[in-house]
């Protein structure tokens, strides 16, 4: 019986690592942002989109458990699409639509220098 429970107590304690790990690996505490004309979007593991490859962005706006929310829609030319969800970069806990706009807006100048079309909808 606490052999079960110490071999979940193990497991569990491994899974917590791995995150640890890759949570402060992270270089960059933003939401998303652009380096070397490669997007990157820090989840659990970061995802990196050359800039290239993207067709279009989306951006959306909700409010979820009495604070706001962002969600990237990031279209691909191979018909791939990928999403991910964010706050705020900002240590807060109450996140207002602003501070998510704010993220946002963080982004777009770069959006629009590589010429990659996006929506926000709120």
């Amino acid at each position: 019986m606490y052999t079960s429970m110490i071999f979940i107590m193990i497991i569990i304690s491994v899974i917590m690592i791995v995150i640890s790990i890759s949570l402060l690996k992270r270089k960059n505490w933003e939401c998303f942002y652009i380096e070397d004309e490669i997007l990157y979007i820090p989840s659990l593991f970061v995802v990196k989109i050359p800039l290239s490859n993207i067709r279009n962005i989306e951006f959306r706006t909700f409010r979820s458990r009495g604070s706001y929310s962002g969600k990237i829609i990031v279209n691909l030319k191979n018909a791939k699409v990928i999403k991910r969800y964010f706050q705020t970069s900002q240590v807060a806990f109450f996140v207002s639509e602003q501070m998510v706009l704010t993220e946002i807006e963080k982004i777009t100048p770069l959006l629009k220098k590589y010429y990659i079309p996006y929506s926000i909808n709120k």
